[in-house]
């Protein structure tokens, strides 16, 4: 299951993201970068919370560092006093980075809220901070919290994650933990591959695959978890609450940070194609206690204090 914020709604955030496109066919001249005031263009496809706290971390960060430069939200209609063409784009979303590259001219783009550079489209003007985390740092994460846990279980479709497995398989052995990888080609599968994981998995650990996790399957997963006591570890802050014992969550105010010093040294007069596509600098993570009291685990204090977001 991924994230709600990070799939575009219908309809909602299209109809913005049209509007923003002709007042940025209206911005193709492009001035040199390095200029004394430049202007960046922000699109983004929603306005949730995350979206709002990356957009205000990243104007921040280059405003400390460039106190001239000035945005536009082609978006929201606040352009509308800015002369200058912008020189850079920052959008967030699949859709925004989507219709921002189809317009983008000689302009550079720096992306995030995407899961993958296949987002990017080859474009050679473009680099990204993407919304994922490498095999092993999950890994390192699960035994962090389950340190007793060595086989771990993965269910997963094969035509969307067999290269995660095949990656997850060479970091786990590098930690001396086993992937226990069932695939399921369909929801229908799921009871099956659950009861196949409960013989032979000490914990389940979910990556995003549609195929597998959404909302017609998650009661089914966590009802597993909790009656097996296998721990789950969920894909976002809305699995803990439901039962999943901890998830991994991302520090959006790091990742506008992140993506300002991308956009900087462009300004300074890097190529985007030069800066390869990152990963976030820092991850946050929640804990459900209570799920760690039922299936009997001890949980440091070292991490519930660290936690984000700890339900007890």
């Amino acid at each position: 299951m991924i994230p709600g914020y990070l799939v575009q709604p219908p309809d909602m955030g299209r109809l913005r993201i049209l509007k923003a496109l002709l007042l940025l066919l209206m911005m193709t001249a492009v001035p040199a970068l390095g200029t004394e005031t430049p202007v960046i263009a922000i699109m983004s496809g929603q306005a949730v919370k995350p979206y709002q706290q990356t957009v205000e971390s990243f104007k921040a960060s280059l405003k400390r560092s460039r106190p001239g430069v000035e945005f536009v939200r082609p978006d929201s209609g606040g352009s509308k006093n800015v002369q200058q063409p912008s020189v850079l784009v920052f959008a967030l979303g699949t859709k925004a980075v989507r219709e921002s590259l189809a317009n983008l001219g000689d302009r550079e783009l720096v992306a995030t809220m995407i899961l993958s550079n296949k987002s990017l489209n080859d474009s050679s003007h473009a680099t990204a901070v993407l919304l994922k985390t490498s095999p092993l740092k999950q890994l390192e994460w699960h035994r962090r919290f389950l340190p007793n846990a060595r086989r771990v279980g993965v269910l997963y479709d094969p035509k969307r994650n067999q290269d995660w497995v095949d990656a997850a398989k060479i970091a786990a052995a590098k930690l001396d933990l086993e992937i226990v990888a069932v695939p399921v080609e369909s929801a229908k599968e799921l009871p099956s591959a659950l009861k196949q994981l409960g013989r032979n998995a000490d914990s389940i650990l979910g990556i995003a695959d549609k195929t597998v996790y959404s909302g017609k399957t998650a009661k089914a997963v966590l009802l597993f978890s909790f009656r097996n006591r296998i721990p789950f570890i969920g894909l976002s802050g809305a699995w803990v609450k439901a039962g999943a014992l901890y998830a991994l969550d991302w520090d959006y105010p790091e990742l506008g940070r992140q993506c300002a010093a991308i956009a900087l040294k462009i300004l300074d007069g890097t190529k985007a194609k030069m800066i390869k596509p990152q990963l976030p600098d820092k991850r946050l993570y929640l804990l459900n206690l209570k799920t760690a009291k039922h299936m009997k685990l001890e949980i440091s204090q070292a991490l519930i204090d660290g936690a984000s977001k700890v339900y007890k």
